[in-house]
């Protein structure tokens, strides 16, 4: 089943009005796979908007979004029916238990994901979705689904996502809950899920110097890796089991494997 990427236009206008970037020279990438046409299209659009109007891609994305939305803030364009992942618990450090893991915590440029065992430290200028923002990035690419590709969305839990650079270098981690999003192969391997979730590229996205899966050792942990050039810019993604249910996606764009790799370190 393809996996629906999150909606790249809004994506990017809700970085650039967070504080990612204030002088964003063009449309970054978001650090999602390219295998739904939608984010494609949205933009191929967005730049040629700009193109033919002569001004900046944010300033046509906020216009893209300010008609698709007719009036409302990007909260009340979210549907009613629209509901988060049911909470199971509160925890201390502001971290909630969705799905049966704990979400991360962030402080400054430094993302924590005790459940995973892992930090990881951006440089100093990246700015984290603080958690309205995020609920946001992740809920509002459902409006556009189906109900089976909603719920099929749903089984992925988005954990953190930063940009920094002028918004070009992204971050994105998801924890997946496998038995749900693949009940015939729930204890499917890091490798089988990229393979069937990431490397899954739309036939209309140009995708080009695609390598791996290949094994990586970090922090005496093994993920395993992709990396591929889409809308001009390079991504790799990493994956990990982290236990039965679970595995963890972290995505990049923008950034080499010996930098990002570099970031991460193990909890004591």
């Amino acid at each position: 089943m393809k996996k629906n990427a999150i909606i790249i236009t809004f994506a990017a206008a809700l970085c650039a009005l967070t504080s990612c970037s204030k002088e964003v020279g063009s449309l970054p990438d978001m650090a999602v796979s390219p295998a739904d046409s939608t984010s494609a299209v949205a933009i191929s659009a967005g730049t040629e908007l700009a193109a033919k109007a002569e001004i900046s891609p944010v300033t046509t994305t906020a216009a893209l979004l300010e008609a698709t939305t007719a009036e409302t803030t990007a909260s009340e364009a979210i549907s009613e029916d629209v509901q988060a992942p049911a909470v199971s618990e509160t925890v201390q450090n502001n971290a909630t238990v969705y799905n049966g893991f704990k979400s991360s915590t962030v402080n400054g440029n430094v993302y924590t994901s005790e459940y995973a065992g892992i930090k990881i430290t951006l440089p100093e200028d990246a700015n984290f979705l603080d958690v309205d923002n995020l609920h946001t990035h992740y809920i509002m690419p459902t409006r556009f689904m189906s109900e089976d590709e909603k719920s099929f969305y749903m089984t992925g839990e988005l954990d953190a996502s930063a940009c920094y650079g002028y918004a070009v270098n992204r971050v994105d981690v998801w924890f997946y809950n496998t038995k749900q999003r693949y009940p015939s192969n729930p204890d499917m391997s890091a490798e089988e899920f990229l393979k069937t979730d990431e490397m899954n590229f739309d036939p209309e996205t140009e995708v080009s110097d695609v390598a791996g899966p290949e094994y990586v050792k970090i922090c005496g942990k093994d993920y395993v890796k992709v990396s591929y050039t889409a809308f001009s810019q390079p991504h790799i993604t990493y994956a990990r089991r982290i236990d039965a249910e679970h595995i963890m996606e972290i995505r990049t764009a923008g950034l080499t494997a010996e930098d990002f790799e570099s970031r991460i370190s193990a909890l004591c």
